[in-house]
């Protein structure tokens, strides 16, 4: 009795079991980062008004503030740097004061979390890029006006350039020191005051620096110290804020 013939047992291919060892490719960040992205500009576009309450609460601040001196030239070229970075530090932290504290309550954060674990995207990638389109918002406005209101100082051409590069640089570092506080201060009550309270004092080397480098082009010095100076503080928050601020938003989820 012949017995059945027995179908010989197909052969895997060896690239195509190979393969099956390999881990799945990961997704790529450049969708997540833009729609981070995209989410924060078109939440700007929505509320215009907050755009132009930054630049007038500069505006307002530093306009003001003469008006409690004597109207004397020299007064207010001395006094003029210092008041337009106190200025220009009050509106950064009105502007990034809540920066996380209703996407805590909305959920948000939570899903950011989720999809940077998905995708293999670090969490400080998305902290900095929130860091960034912040810094465009809010010191974008304090930038387009601090010409305007740097003219009631008897500022020269060369003390302007130093003030727009001086806040160019410092706004940037605040916004990265403000953002990891209000990521701390996230979900409390108050935490604008707080984020403002753990601010200040880590702010003050910005504004003497910046302050300086105002106070030297005035005076026909060059001002490349001062601004390196602002510069370095940049890279060092630019390295050591997103970290921070993630591990501070992980912990915040997770609480």
């Amino acid at each position: 009795m012949s017995s059945l013939p027995v179908a010989p047992e197909t052969a895997v291919p060896p690239a195509l079991s190979a393969s099956r060892d390999l881990p799945a490719p990961a997704a790529p960040w450049g969708p997540t980062l833009r729609a981070v992205a995209r989410r924060e500009w078109l939440a700007a576009v929505q509320r215009p008004a907050d755009l132009l309450w930054h630049a007038g609460f500069f505006v307002m601040v530093a306009a003001l503030f003469p008006l409690s001196l004597r109207p004397d030239p020299a007064t207010l070229l001395q006094l003029g740097p210092g008041v337009l970075w106190v200025a220009a530090l009050l509106a950064v932290l009105l502007a990034t004061g809540r920066l996380f504290h209703e996407d805590l309550k909305s959920g948000w954060l939570d899903q950011c979390v989720l999809a940077s674990a998905a995708v293999g995207l670090p969490l400080a990638l998305i902290v900095a890029a929130r860091m960034a389109i912040q810094w465009l918002l809010a010191a974008g406005p304090v930038l387009l006006v601090a010409p305007l209101v740097a003219l009631q100082f008897g500022l020269n051409a060369a003390a302007l350039g130093a003030l727009l590069a001086g806040l160019a640089l410092g706004t940037a570092v605040l916004v990265a020191l403000a953002s990891v506080a209000a990521a701390l201060a996230a979900g409390l009550r108050g935490a604008a005051l707080l984020t403002m309270l753990m601010v200040l004092p880590m702010a003050a080397p910005v504004m003497v620096f910046g302050a300086m480098a105002v106070h030297a082009a005035q005076a026909g010095r060059p001002a490349m110290a001062e601004l390196s100076l602002l510069g370095a503080m940049l890279a060092a928050a630019a390295l050591v804020c997103p970290l921070l601020g993630a591990l501070a938003l992980r912990s915040a989820t997770e609480a």
